[in-house]
């Protein structure tokens, strides 16, 4: 039994939205939760504001079989912004019967990865998180950035351009704001610039 056998048996068991909903559920809680320990009150604001707003929106989209008609139709239900049919955008081409037997790791992934995209998202988002809180952010993204590009397959230049755009960001909040976020918790807890 091969890996992708082996995983497509494993994802068909597992609903991976609710293991992002997960995630989602228990970083904005985190996030919350230290926002208690900030020195500055109002500093606090912002960050509270927003990892409320991403609770309760997991929240809802986690329990929104339960809800009532009108906030399950708000919450769960697909919003159009532009009025266009399925058929335009497949075409109007007829799918053959025999294009499921050879394109089947094509549906796992965009780019034809072994695992889902949305998986892999994930899982890098938390690993992002990890390197960040143990390098800090402004080594952390650089790094984010060009295994996301590879995973999806970005020529050279744009990953490079990326990647650069990454650190000059960085570099701006580090200048403009003040934020220490060179230093990380594990290593280079000094700093580097």
């Amino acid at each position: 039994m091969g890996f992708q056998s082996t995983y497509r048996k494993v994802v068909a068991r597992i609903d991976l939205e609710y293991i992002l909903l997960f995630i989602m559920l228990v970083a904005s809680g985190y996030m919350i939760w230290e926002t208690f320990n900030f020195g500055i009150s109002s500093a606090a604001t912002f960050p509270r504001l927003t990892a409320g707003f991403v609770l309760i929106g997991t929240l809802l989209l986690v329990f929104r079989s339960y809800l009532p008609d009108p906030l399950y139709s708000f919450v769960a239900e697909s919003a159009d912004l532009i009025n266009v049919d399925d058929d335009e955008l497949v075409g109007d081409e007829e799918p053959a019967d025999d294009a499921d037997d050879g394109d089947e790791d094509d549906s796992i992934s965009t780019v034809g990865r072994p695992i889902h995209d949305s998986l892999f998202t994930s899982i890098i988002a938390v690993g992002y998180g990890i390197l960040g809180y143990a390098i800090g952010i402004l080594w952390a993204s650089p790094i984010f950035v060009f295994v996301y590009g590879l995973w999806f397959k970005l020529s050279w230049k744009v990953i490079l351009v990326l990647v650069v755009v990454s650190i000059l960001i960085g570099l701006g909040f580090y200048e403009a704001l003040g934020l220490r976020i060179d230093r990380g918790n594990i290593f280079f807890t000094e700093g580097i610039l």
